[in-house]
C-alpha cells in the first residue's frame, strides 16, 4: 500500500487529504486506520479494476466511485517523424511557460468530469483548478514532472503534455504520459496525435524503451488515438472517495 497526505489537495479544498494505492488485497482496512491515525478528512483510494473484493470492502466501509481509468502501455518504441501543421511548432517547457501552461490547463479542463468532479462534497470550480495547478507545477517542479512538452500557433502556447518517468533504474523503467491539454480553438488539428508522437520521441532519448498512458472509461477519443500508434490495453483501476 503508497498512502500519503496531499498538501495540493489541503490547499485547493480546505480538508485534510490523503491518497492511496491499494494495490493489494485486502488493505482498505490498513488505509482507513492510518487516516484515522493522521486526522484525514478525505482519502481519495485506487484499486485494481481486478480487485472486487476490495471495491466491495471500500463500499462497505462507507466510500463511493468516483472514477474508472484504463490504462494503455507501448513497448519497444520507435521514434516518430512529427508533421505538424504550418505555423505550429513544438518546444519543450521552461519555468517561465508555467503561468501560460496553467492558463493553457485551465481551458482544457474546463467541462472535464474527473474523480473531483463526481464529489458532490467538492466545489466543481475548485475541482477544475486542481489540473490547471498541476500543469504549472509539471512546469516548474522536476518532483511533479520530468518534461512538459509545447506546441505554439504564433506566440502563443495551444497545446502541451506533461511526461513522468516511473521505475527509475529497473527493468521496468517507462515513460508516463500524464497530462494533456489541446486548446479548443486548436482542436481538429492532430495536435494531440502529434504530442503522443513527441512524447515517445522524449522517452526513446531519454533512455526508455516503454511508455504508459491512462484515460477515463468513457474517454473513447484518446484510446482510438493510442490504438492506431500502437499501444494495447493493459489494465484498468477505480478511485473511491471517503470521507471521515
Amino acid at each position: 500500500m503508497q498512502i500519503e497526505l496531499s498538501p495540493l489537495d489541503l490547499q485547493r479544498f480546505g480538508v485534510i487529504t490523503a491518497k492511496a494505492a491499494l494495490s493489494e488485497a485486502g488493505q482498505t482496512g490498513a488505509a482507513l486506520d492510518w487516516c484515522a491515525r493522521h486526522q484525514v478528512a478525505l482519502l481519495i483510494a485506487r484499486c485494481p479494476g481486478s480487485d472486487l473484493a476490495q471495491v466491495q470492502a471500500l463500499e462497505q466501509a462507507g466510500a463511493y466511485l468516483t472514477d474508472t481509468l484504463v490504462y494503455y502501455r507501448k513497448q519497444k518504441l520507435a521514434e516518430h517523424a512529427v508533421a505538424l501543421p504550418a505555423g505550429y511548432r513544438a518546444r519543450p517547457a521552461t519555468p517561465d511557460d508555467a503561468e501560460a501552461v496553467e492558463l493553457l490547463a485551465g481551458q482544457t479542463f474546463q467541462g472535464y468530469f474527473g474523480h473531483y468532479h463526481a464529489d458532490p462534497r467538492l466545489n466543481p470550480a475548485d475541482a477544475d483548478l486542481v489540473y490547471s495547478s498541476w500543469a504549472g507545477h509539471s512546469c516548474r517542479n522536476r518532483a511533479v514532472a520530468d518534461a512538459v512538452l509545447l506546441i505554439e500557433h504564433g506566440e502563443q502556447i495551444v497545446a502541451f503534455a506533461t511526461l513522468k518517468r516511473r521505475g527509475e533504474d529497473t527493468p521496468e523503467a517507462e515513460l508516463e504520459g500524464v497530462l494533456f491539454g489541446v486548446h479548443p480553438l486548436h482542436q481538429g488539428q492532430r495536435l494531440y496525435h502529434a504530442l503522443m508522437q513527441l512524447a515517445q520521441n522524449w522517452a526513446i532519448a531519454a533512455g526508455l524503451d516503454q511508455m504508459l498512458v491512462s484515460t477515463q472509461l468513457t474517454n473513447l477519443s484518446v484510446q482510438k488515438v493510442w490504438c492506431r500508434q500502437g499501444f494495447e490495453p493493459c489494465g484498468s483501476s477505480y478511485t473511491f472517495h471517503h470521507w471521515f
